[in-house]
């Protein structure tokens, strides 16, 4: 079994935590979300225990996810 830690680190502030949170549930045995602020700056963590091959695709899609609702929270932020 292997551990796989990714670190996305946002541009945003971190008053927009709260807007993926809720979304941190039901989460497939082995990952954990971790929402940071970190220097005024929102980062997310996600460490997984890989088990199997296919756990690899479902760390790919959860990324995924999270990287569209931070497009969702991006075109939303008034320019």
């Amino acid at each position: 079994m292997r551990e796989l830690r990714s670190k996305i680190e946002t541009p945003f502030d971190c008053k927009y935590i709260n807007a993926v949170k809720p979304d941190d549930v039901d989460l497939p045995e082995g990952m954990e979300i971790a929402h940071q602020c970190v220097e005024g700056r929102w980062q997310i963590h996600i460490t997984y225990k890989i088990k199997r091959p296919e756990d690899l695709l479902t760390l790919k899609n959860t990324i995924d996810e999270i990287i569209r609702a931070l497009q969702v929270i991006e075109r939303s932020i008034p320019q």
